[in-house]
């Protein structure tokens, strides 16, 4: 995949996949932001920022460890890891079509984790610096989330670092505005990712692009078609 598909993928997945952070997170951000003292809103970044980090650094880590193949079966390798990697963007495709199914079912076999996790908060509370205020992002972060789940195991997939750094950012950032706490603009963005027709057209775009990275390559040879080859060469050009 390139790094212009994974950043596609990873805005779609964040911005439209929040409906199930807000389910799963939607009281952590509630209470980090009511943490923020007045009239210092700006350390707010911080808890995003942190977040973020931690996304990526996951990120990172599982990119190399996905690059382990690639020199043991090198011509191999990449062929399966398509195939998986297309695979995981169809499920994605189904959890932001379907929310609530996969949203309570994984909240609820990851909760005597995040149980574990959550005593840890009150070290860097209240909420004072950006140190702070980054450490309890960084800290967010490392809470389990089926979603972000997913865009790791995509990350082992890719075995690209840039492309790894494109859906990564673009993942976190699609999910800040719904979770920017209860100001009207991320009422307003929550608002519009329930609405079930932008879900299911985010859903189908996702879908299309997971398999065209799995099938691409069969589909150019069987289809001899320029729409083909071109959509084939968009999501992951032939090298």
């Amino acid at each position: 995949m390139n790094p212009e598909t994974a950043l596609m993928t990873g805005l779609i997945a964040g911005f439209f996949g929040s409906v199930h952070c807000v389910g799963m997170c939607g009281g952590i951000a509630g209470m980090l932001h009511a943490q923020v003292p007045a009239g210092r809103g700006w350390l707010a970044l911080g808890f995003h920022g942190g977040r973020i980090s931690s996304y990526l650094l996951i990120a990172l880590v599982a990119t190399l460890i996905g690059m382990l193949p690639g020199q043991w079966l090198p011509d191999q390798a990449p062929i399966i890891m398509r195939g998986f990697l297309g695979a995981l963007i169809v499920f994605m495709a189904a959890f932001i079509a379907l929310p609530g199914r996969f949203r309570d079912r994984i909240g609820e076999a990851l909760s005597p984790f995040t149980q574990r996790l959550m005593p840890l908060f009150k070290h860097f509370l209240p909420v004072q610096t950006l140190d702070q205020a980054t450490g309890l992002g960084l800290l967010w972060g490392l809470l389990p989330c089926g979603l972000l789940y997913t865009i790791i195991a995509s990350a082992v997939l890719l075995a690209d670092p840039l492309a790894t750094v494109f859906m990564v950012l673009a993942f976190g950032l699609g999910t800040t505005p719904a979770l920017l706490g209860t100001g009207l603009m991320a009422l307003r963005v929550r608002s519009l990712t329930n609405r079930r027709d932008l879900r299911w057209l985010a859903a189908g775009i996702l879908a299309l692009a997971g398999l065209l990275v799995a099938l691409g390559p069969i589909l150019i040879h069987v289809v001899d078609h320029p729409l083909i080859h071109f959509l084939a060469d968009c999501v992951a050009p032939r090298s």
